[in-house]
């Protein structure tokens, strides 16, 4: 049986190695992916954490193709936009306020600051703080911390609903709305190793919220106004 510990790094380990799947390629993570290192870490870390998934097909093409694939998908598309952002606050279901883009931001700039983060602000910053791999960065970075709680159990149960939470609230709608746009990408080489990447992370991430919320049962929605001062502050992004 894993321990609340173990299991806690697990999902913290899943998160980020999702996040690297989907952050601008590099040689590194493409020889990671071409001869089966990076599917096998997912699957691997999911089976361990008691999540089935089905392992990733690596596609057949070359790092600079990948990362021109990548780039035409995600970054600038045919006409200067991507075919697929991988911002929330592209889509307006996500925005069903009609937010203006600054206070879309802010939201997650809190949950990311409540928890000792800050997006990185720097000239080669190129991720806002609704970017699919900051979300799932900050994810990994709660995990860690539940984890670290060791036998605190306030603090513990506190992260695990800040995860149930943010899932619930900003992830999962997010991937349910990829799983659906991807598929309709028919004409680019890595889009259906990203749908595939998506579906997959669409699956873990509901394993996940539904075992939070079993642990988290009757426990009321995290505000990001709760006190944090215990928590270190930390730079994730840079």
């Amino acid at each position: 049986m894993v321990s609340t510990i173990d299991n806690a790094l697990h999902r913290s380990r899943l998160f980020q190695l999702l996040a690297l799947g989907f952050a601008h390629p590099v040689d590194a993570f493409h020889r990671t992916l071409v001869d089966g290192t990076y599917p096998r870490a997912i699957g691997a870390t999911a089976t361990v954490a008691g999540y089935d998934v089905q392992e990733l097909s690596a596609p057949q093409l070359q790092s600079m193709d990948f990362e021109a694939g990548y780039i035409e998908l995600f970054q600038l598309g045919r006409r200067g936009k991507p075919l697929v952002s991988l911002n929330a606050g592209d889509y307006s279901a996500l925005n069903e306020d009609e937010a203006s883009r600054p206070e879309f931001l802010l939201r997650y700039s809190d949950w990311y600051r409540h928890f000792g983060l800050r997006t990185d602000t720097s000239e080669d910053a190129n991720e806002l703080p609704d970017h699919l791999v900051c979300q799932l960065e900050f994810l990994a970075w709660v995990a860690h911390l539940e984890a670290e709680a060791g036998e605190d159990g306030d603090a513990r149960r506190g992260y695990q609903r800040a995860q149930r939470d943010f899932l619930q609230r900003h992830l999962k709608p997010f991937l349910a709305l990829l799983v659906e746009k991807l598929p309709q990408i028919q004409d680019s080489p890595v889009s259906d190793f990203f749908g595939e990447l998506t579906a997959q992370a669409d699956t873990i991430t509901r394993a996940i919220q539904g075992q939070l919320e079993t642990i988290t049962n009757g426990d009321s929605p995290m505000t990001n106004a709760e006190d944090s001062d215990q928590i270190a502050a930390v730079n994730l992004w840079g």
